[in-house]
């Protein structure tokens, strides 16, 4: 496979840094235009997720499909997983954007929370997608929370942890935008007091858009009572770790972090992040290199900020640049 060597990112010149970067990237947009069909996915523990499917006319039955997967606080509609539909639908994929257990349009069909754990659920949608259309091709592509479930679920197939479903051959490519790695790593960056806004963003949002199913959970109902969370590691240790069946917060990290099996990821694969991310620390890309195997390539910016890459008019650099791996880039 050729090196991957895409233009260089320009930043804007009035979104500089990483933390504007960051924050303007989840800014909206205008309306989208498509006008998905919705597939209703069966997951572990007799919960459900969502798919879209964005397609056009034109398309016939062994046009590739790509899936999108979105990030901790996104959905289906999130401004980057549009973008990336209209990008892809002109050039004749087939497009999957999914809503993770209790997101977007699935927060009625779930019981249990997502988590960075949850790359079966990714393996599940890919399958609905291969039965669906068993003469296309595949590739996947996911952002933050997304990215690190797609690396889980891929590397845990080539570590030998679970078996590769009969579609993994058509699996062409994926793709990983900021994918938190190493999830201890991450947790202990984000107790920093001049983080303060990003854990407070993601905690009033998450409880927001909890399963509505987990109110009849007593601990949860427990949990609700008292004051909320004020780090994403407390957020942890009280409800993502013991409502999905881990100890605390150390054993979800120590189980679900995808960086004990990226170095058995087989397949062509890109890692894209930026060193001015204020949510990802960049040393947990770089501090262990065994962690990646010869098929990954490891793209990083000096800036960017987390998935943010908003250049020149406000044209977003990454979309780009995940277009040009998947589609152009050759095997």
């Amino acid at each position: 496979m050729k090196s991957f060597q895409p233009m260089p990112f320009r930043s804007s010149r009035v979104i500089r840094g990483g933390h504007l970067q960051t924050i303007l990237s989840i800014r909206k947009e205008s309306a989208s235009g498509l006008e998905p069909r919705k597939h209703i996915v069966e997951v572990s523990d007799g919960d459900r997720i969502v798919l879209h499917e964005d397609s056009t006319d034109d398309l016939v039955l062994d046009s590739p499909c790509v899936l999108f997967v979105h990030g901790l606080s996104g959905c289906h509609s999130s401004p980057y997983m549009e973008r990336f539909a209209r990008r892809f639908l002109a050039r004749g994929y087939r497009v999957f954007r999914i809503d993770m257990r209790g997101c977007g349009a699935g927060s009625d069909l779930a019981t249990h929370l997502t988590h960075a754990g949850r790359s079966q659920d990714l393996l599940d949608a890919l399958t609905h997608i291969a039965n669906q259309y068993p003469a296309s091709e595949l590739s996947a592509a996911g952002i933050s929370l997304g990215g690190a479930q797609l690396l889980r679920a891929v590397g845990r197939i080539g570590a030998g942890l679970q078996e590769a479903p009969g579609w993994f051959s058509r699996l062409n490519k994926i793709a990983a935008v900021a994918p938190p790695v190493d999830l201890l790593r991450c947790s202990d960056h984000m107790r920093k007091l001049r983080l303060r806004l990003y854990n407070y963003y993601f905690i009033r949002s998450l409880l927001k858009r909890l399963p509505k199913r987990l109110w009849d959970n007593e601990s949860f109902q427990r949990e609700m009572r008292l004051p909320p969370p004020r780090t994403l590691r407390e957020l942890d240790d009280r409800f993502t770790a013991p409502l999905s069946g881990f100890r605390d917060a150390m054993d979800y990290y120590q189980q679900s972090s995808c960086n004990q099996v990226t170095q058995h990821i087989f397949i062509p694969t890109l890692v894209l992040a930026s060193k001015d991310d204020p949510i990802v620390p960049i040393g947990s890309y770089l501090d262990n290199s065994s962690q990646w195997s010869p098929s990954t390539q490891l793209l990083l910016t000096e800036s960017g900020g987390h998935a943010g890459y908003i250049g020149p008019r406000s044209t977003c650099w990454m979309d780009a640049v995940i277009e040009q791996w998947l589609v152009d880039q050759p095997l």
